[in-house]
Parts: C-alpha cells; sequence; structure tokens
C-alpha cells in the first residue's frame, strides 16, 4: 500500500508525494501553456520535489496546450538530475502532446504515459495483480 501526503509549495499548487519501498514519488501538474514566461513554477516544483528526494516523478501535462523550448529545457534538466539518483520521469500527455514529444525524440528520454494510472505503471509503482495493470506497449 502506498502512503501519501500532500506538500504545498512556493507556487502555491499542490504537488503530491508518496513514498512506498524507499521510493519517493512526486506528481507535478501543469497546465495552459509553458513557456518562457511561465516554465519557472515548473521548474520550482520539479527541483521541490528533487530535493526532497524523489526518485520517481510524474508530470502531469495532460492539461498543457503548448509547451515551449523552455517547458521540453524544464523537463530535460529535471531528468538529468533524477538520473543521477537512478530515478525516472514518467509524462502524462494529451495525444497531441504525445506526437510532439514523439517527434523530437523525447520518448527517448521520458516514459510517456496516457494518464496517472499509466504513469505510475510505467514507473514501476503500480501494485501487483492490480486488475488496471495492463500490459506495457511496446517501445516505438
Amino acid at each position: 500500500m502506498l502512503a501519501a501526503r500532500t506538500l504545498r509549495l512556493e507556487t502555491g499548487d499542490e504537488s503530491e508525494l508518496t513514498a512506498s519501498s524507499g521510493l519517493l514519488l512526486a506528481i507535478v501538474n501543469a497546465e495552459g501553456v509553458v513557456d518562457e514566461h511561465t516554465a519557472g513554477p515548473l521548474a520550482r516544483e520539479l527541483a521541490g520535489a528533487i530535493r526532497a528526494g524523489a526518485t520517481r516523478l510524474l508530470v502531469d501535462l495532460s492539461r498543457v496546450d503548448d509547451a515551449a523550448t523552455a517547458c521540453m529545457n524544464t523537463l530535460l534538466a529535471a531528468r538529468q538530475s533524477v538520473a543521477r539518483r537512478g530515478g525516472r520521469i514518467a509524462v502524462v500527455l494529451s495525444p497531441a502532446m504525445r506526437r510532439r514529444f514523439e517527434k523530437l525524440q523525447l520518448d527517448r528520454r521520458f516514459l510517456l504515459a496516457d494518464d496517472r494510472l499509466d504513469g505510475v505503471r510505467r514507473l514501476g509503482l503500480a501494485e501487483p495483480g492490480s486488475p488496471r495493470n495492463a500490459p506495457q506497449r511496446a517501445a516505438a
């Protein structure tokens, strides 16, 4: 069973931190347009989760309308920090954003997910035997 607690960060948004078997999962959300003017709060939330010890990040961008280069660079910087600890990042995307990530070959850097449950499963944190634990799609 996963124990959960919620942490309020500087942005006023909530990121969820969940501990399980020595791993710390942070769920970070963004919506609207994430560009050079709005990537700061996302970067702060990711950095805060990493400082708190997260080794698995679930970044929910399913409600992002547009993700500019600043968003991609923010995610790549977080990936580099998490990878040093042996961690991984799953990114929840809308179908249109998923195509964009794949076109930029970011599917080689991140685990792309259709929803949060899929993201948790791709991070290896879904409970074994869960009826909603569907097999993972083959990498493209």
